[in-house]
């Protein structure tokens, strides 16, 4: 069964069950599923820009709303390309990625709508406005007739469908799309229902914009098993404590610096904020320092946390469950279900226990490809195998280790260093807030190890006693020459620290 056949079969067995809460708006699956019934409908009536092509795409500029899932689905159901454009984005940057995208019907909030100034002509426009009414918009605006609401909107789809379009950090130019066959989503539903003990009675928040894959995956999932899902249009960490107060939430979708806003949010009110019925924290991207997962059980007393490591091209790699956070903190965990994990050396060899090479995975759940640009896919998709370039190693008792990024690796007086293992040590003093370590050349050197910090407000800390502090605890040679000292980095469009736009700072300051 496809994934809206899921959702269809979960409105005809529990109609009148709550599928989605986002902030006011309730929808039992009944609803649900009539939503997204009359999308279907909305998008088909541009009949002569779908023809029959598989592969059309329908782009998203869209704030958090409950048509945004509806349509989302919609376009899954009859076959078309969801393309998730993230209004974080500049102006500049979503225009060259609608050129380039050529999406035949353009669905955008009515706020962001006057940030469009050069819409393609071939483009088909849908405007939502959450805030006009109680009701859906798209029920006012096309007059939606009682045959739309009880007829099933029929255009071919199969498991094979790319019916999803992501799009990586930017670092380098524009953003990156990559695109997903709804069997890649389905088979990832089973692997994370084993690893994260989910179950169709949950009650699941979400944390960031439905833009980002994290939280559009975590909607879906939570739909496709048949529980209920939580969002707000915008993050607010006191409302998510709203929602936690006031709903049985059992499962929370976020990022470490989520979790730290909540944290803050819940311990400044004026009484102890404490949930009983979260059981798990599910997290990826940067790793969850243990100084922050040590707060978990002061507002989440029975939650555990489960950090997967995975990326947009592999889907889910490994997991850390609760357990394995006791037994191996530092680690990312071991593989799921149904995925092999391959470390291989610069030789092609496989890694020895304690040996670092670059990580390959075989699983039902990479990626299609990059729009687009079958070059780069080729570099990630070999064969039966796939990588995207991340180094580790392995422990004797399976669990995997992240070192560092290929494209990171610095390469001083000829030795191989990993930037990621520098930060690391420098993020264990309370004093350093955040930091970056960058190679730059060097006449001498090649590359000389420069590290970027950012302070705590109103922290000291000499140099030199960076300097000492990384002397006891890495090789000399990988111990930064030089410290710049800064008050702020500049960021990515999904939050995390540009590297690229670093060096290339570096690069004009003459470093």
């Amino acid at each position: 069964m496809l994934i809206t056949d899921v959702i269809q079969a979960h409105a005809a067995s529990h109609p009148d069950k709550i599928a989605l809460i986002i902030d006011n708006t309730r929808k039992t699956y009944k609803e649900l599923y009539c939503g997204i019934k009359m999308a279907a409908h909305v998008l088909l009536d541009y009949e002569d820009e779908l023809n029959d092509d598989r592969d059309t795409i329908v782009g998203f500029l869209l704030n958090n709303s409950v048509e945004f899932i509806q349509y989302f689905l919609a376009a899954t159901k009859i076959g078309l390309c969801s393309a998730l454009f993230d209004p974080k984005w500049t102006d500049v940057n979503i225009e060259a990625i609608i050129r380039q995208c050529q999406p035949a019907i353009l669905i955008v909030d009515f706020d962001i709508l006057p940030r469009l100034t050069n819409i393609p002509h071939t483009a088909k426009l849908i405007v939502i406005d959450s805030d006009a009414s109680a009701h859906s918009p798209m029920i006012a605006k096309y007059n939606v007739t009682a045959d739309w609401i009880s007829s099933e909107p029929h255009r071919f789809s199969t498991s094979e469908s790319l019916f999803y379009m992501g799009f990586t950090s930017g670092t380098t130019g524009l953003p990156k799309g990559f695109v997903r066959a709804q069997r890649s989503w389905i088979e990832s539903f089973t692997r994370a229902k084993e690893a994260f003990c989910l179950a169709d009675n949950d009650h699941v928040l979400g944390t960031g914009p439905l833009v980002h894959s994290l939280t559009i995956y975590a909607a879906i999932q939570t739909l496709y098993l048949g529980g209920t899902f939580y969002l707000s249009r915008k993050f607010r960490a006191e409302l998510a404590i709203e929602t936690l107060e006031s709903n049985p939430i059992t499962h929370i979708y976020l990022v470490p610096t989520i979790f730290e806003a909540i944290y803050h949010a819940a311990i400044s009110r004026s009484y102890k904020f404490t949930s009983t019925t979260v059981r798990s924290l599910i997290t990826t991207g940067d790793k969850w320092t243990p100084e922050s997962k040590q707060k978990v059980n002061q507002i989440f007393s029975k939650a555990g946390i489960y950090e997967f490591y995975g990326a947009s091209e592999l889907s889910f790699v490994t997991v850390l469950d609760p357990v394995g956070n006791e037994q191996k903190p530092s680690s990312v965990g071991k593989p799921f279900s149904g995925v092999e994990v391959s470390i291989r050396k610069p030789d092609g060899e496989e890694a020895g226990e304690g040996e670092v090479g670059q990580v390959y995975i075989k699983s039902g759940m990479i990626f299609s490809g990059y729009f687009e640009n079958e070059e780069e896919t080729k570099q990630v998709i070999q064969g039966e195998w796939a990588t995207v370039g991340d180094l580790a190693m392995r422990d004797a008792d399976g669990f995997l280790y992240m070192v560092g990024r290929n494209k990171n690796m610095i390469i001083s007086g000829g030795l191989n260093i990993y930037p990621e293992e520098i930060e690391k040590v420098l993020l264990k003093q309370e004093e350093i807030a955040e930091t970056v370590v960058v190679g730059v050349p060097d006449a001498y050197w090649g590359q000389k190890v420069v590290a970027l910090i950012q302070f705590q407000e109103g922290a000291v800390l000499a140099d030199q006693d960076i300097f000492a502090l990384c002397r006891k605890q890495l090789a000399s040679y990988k111990c930064p020459k030089e410290i710049i000292r800064v008050h702020s980095f500049p960021y990515t469009t999904s939050g995390k620290i540009s590297r690229t736009k670093i060096i290339d700072w570096l690069a004009g300051r003459g470093v």
